[in-house]
C-alpha cells in the first residue's frame, strides 16, 4: 500500500509516542546496514542515501557494509543470525526477500520468518538493454532472431530478480536464451557493454547512461507505463512483449525478535529519511520512487511477494539450484 505525503506525516505523528518509550540508549553505537550486492549495485545506491539519512535522525552512524555473494544471500543469512538488537540491519530486495524462496531449494533463511520487516523504501522498473552488436532494433525482432537461432543469445543476469525477469522475457517469447550468472548487475553489465553477453535486465539510472554514450541498446522499461526518467524509451509492452509488468522494490529489515521499543523507533527513523526532500531527489536520478509501509504492511507484502514470485518463476519453468 501506497502512502501520500499526509499519510506519512500521520504516520509520523502515530509513532513517536511508541518511539518515544524505546530504550533512550538506543542507538548508542554505530548501526551496521548490510547490503547483500557489490558496491554499485542498485540496492548500493538504495542503502546509501538512506543510511545517512537515518543516521542523521538516530544521532548514530550508519555504516554502509556490502557483503555480496550466492545472489545475495551471504549477506542476508548474515543478519537472519545476527543478534537482535537493532544494530545489524539489511536492505533486501525481491532477490533476496521473495523470488529466493522459489530459486533455491536450501535457501538457509525465511525472510517471512527469520527477517523483521521495518518498513518499504524504494520500488523501480528494470530496463531492458543489449550490447551494440545484438540482435533486433526492439523486442519483437528480438523474438524473431531467437526462434530463429534456438539458444545463441546470451543473458547476464547479477541477482535472482534479473534472473526471473530474463526467463520470463523468454517465455514471452518462446525462446530459447542461454543465462549466464554474474556476482551483481554492474558486472553483468560491464559484461554486456564489452559485447561478451547479449542481454541484461538493469537498473535505469546505470543503463540510462551507458544507453546516452552509446554502449548499449535500449529495448524497453519493466512497466506498462513509460518512465518519467526516460519518456523516450518504449515500455517492454509496447516494444513486443504485450502483458510484461514486473518492477523490483526494496525494503529495510532486521533479525526476528527485534524489541518492540527498537523496532518502533528505526521504523520513525526510516519514514524521516524517507520524507526528506533531498533523498527523494537523490533516488529519483537513479530511477526510484520512495514506497512507505508501516512494518505490519511490509511483512504482509513480503509474504504475498513470496507466492507471486513462486508463481512467475514456476511459471517460466526455471529449476531450483
Amino acid at each position: 500500500m501506497h502512502r501520500t505525503a499526509t499519510s506519512i506525516a500521520l504516520a509520523l505523528g502515530l509513532t513517536a509516542a511508541a518511539s518515544a518509550l524505546a530504550a533512550p540508549s538506543f542507538p548508542d553505537h554505530p548501526i551496521r546496514m548490510v547490503v547483500p550486492f557489490p558496491p554499485g549495485s542498485i540496492t548500493d545506491v538504495v542503502a546509501r542515501s538512506l543510511g545517512k539519512h537515518m543516521a542523521t535522525d538516530l544521532g548514530q552512524p550508519v555504516v554502509v557494509e556490502n557483503k555480496p555473494g550466492a545472489n545475495g544471500i551471504i549477506g542476508t543469512h548474515d543478519v537472519a543470525r545476527a543478534k537482535p538488537d537493532g544494530y545489524t540491519l539489511v536492505v533486501v530486495g525481491v532477490s533476496t526477500a521473495a523470488s529466493g524462496v522459489s530459486l533455491f531449494k536450501d535457501l538457509p533463511y525465511n525472510p517471512a520468518k527469520d527477517l523483521a520487516p521495518i518498513g518499504a523504501v524504494a520500488e523501480t522498473p528494470y530496463l531492458l538493454v543489449g550490447s551494440p552488436k545484438t540482435a533486433g532494433a526492439n523486442v519483437g525482432e528480438l523474438f524473431t532472431y531467437g526462434r530463429q537461432h534456438p539458444g545463441k543469445l546470451t543473458y547476464a543476469y547479477g541477482s535472482g530478480s534479473a534472473q526471473v525477469f530474463g526467463a520470463k522475457l523468454a517465455a514471452m517469447g518462446d525462446i530459447t536464451v542461454t543465462a549466464v550468472p554474474y556476482r551483481g548487475g554492474p558486472q553483468a553489465l560491464t559484461d554486456v557493454i564489452g559485447g561478451t553477453v547479449d542481454l541484461t535486465f538493469t537498473d535505469l539510472a546505470n543503463g540510462l547512461q551507458q544507453a546516452r554514450a552509446g554502449k548499449v541498446k535500449t529495448y524497453g522499461v519493466s512497466t506498462p507505463d513509460r518512465f518519467p526518467l526516460a519518456p523516450d524509451i518504449p515500455t517492454l509492452n509496447e516494444s513486443g512483449a504485450p502483458g510484461f509488468n514486473l518492477t523490483v522494490w526494496f525494503g529495510l529489515m532486521g533479525p526476528a525478535g527485534l524489541p518492540q521499543p527498537v523496532a518502533d523507533r528505526l521504523a520513525r527513523s526510516l519514514d524521516i529519511a524517507l520524507a526528506n526532500k533531498e533523498l527523494q531527489e537523490t533516488y529519483a536520478r537513479q530511477g526510484l520512487t520512495v514506497k512507505t509501509q508501516s512494518p505490519a504492511e511490509f511483512g504482509a507484502f513480503v509474504v504475498a511477494e513470496i507466492d507471486k514470485w513462486a508463481a512467475i518463476v514456476k511459471d517460466t519453468g526455471i529449476p531450483p539450484q
